[in-house]
């Protein structure tokens, strides 16, 4: 008796079209998932940048004047500064905060953000204004703000 078994399994060239269609998918969603990574970073950033702006009313209430009082020999002040002076807690999260000041009261500051290399760059800037559309002012595409 000739018993014929037959094993069910997948061809070769339905793999390569399994294979073909995985590789087209993922070529749209990675540059996706990228894109919204860098949206992400800077949304933070603006929104870190709003806490320290409040944070910074504050202090202005409190003693007449914003902070920073000066721009620390043209170096500005960096996180450690601003979470010192403010009470705050903003963390880096790859980025690099910088604080200036100018010292005549009621003074005026401005805060940046700026996204460390090697990822794809932007700067976030935020003033003494009132918050606004352009205030904080992200900056994207590594270009500085004015």
């Amino acid at each position: 008796m000739g018993l014929c078994l037959r094993k069910k399994a997948f061809t070769l060239t339905e793999l390569l079209v399994v294979v073909l269609i995985a590789g087209i998918m993922a070529s749209f969603a990675i540059p996706n998932y990228s894109k919204a990574v860098e949206r992400s970073h800077q949304t933070d950033a603006v929104n870190q940048l709003t806490t320290i702006w409040s944070a910074n009313q504050v202090y202005r209430a409190q003693n007449g004047r914003f902070w920073p009082p000066d721009n620390n020999g043209g170096f500005g002040y960096l996180i450690v500064d601003i979470n010192t002076n403010l009470a705050l807690g903003v963390i880096e999260n790859g980025m690099t905060y910088n604080c200036v000041g100018a010292g005549a009261p009621p003074g005026t500051f401005a805060c940046t953000a700026a996204r460390k290399p090697p990822a794809p760059t932007f700067t976030v800037r935020v003033t003494e204004a009132v918050l606004s559309a352009t205030n904080p002012d992200p900056c994207v595409g590594g270009v500085n703000c004015p």
